[in-house]
């Protein structure tokens, strides 16, 4: 998880946000969007992107 994610967990932005993984480079990330469709990992541009699942 980045700082920024980090950070808008901590302080939270008004805004409902979605939490997903890569399944490429395991990179979890935010989104505002529920849905993975057109999304791309924002760490190596892959699409292979999956909702993460709840801790």
């Amino acid at each position: 998880m980045g700082v920024l994610d980090t950070v808008s967990e901590l302080f939270g932005s008004g805004d409902q946000h979605y939490r997903f993984r890569c399944a490429d480079c395991e990179t979890e990330f935010a989104q505002r969007v529920a849905t993975v469709e057109d999304l791309t990992c924002p760490e190596c541009g892959a699409g292979a992107v999956r909702p993460a699942e709840a801790a």
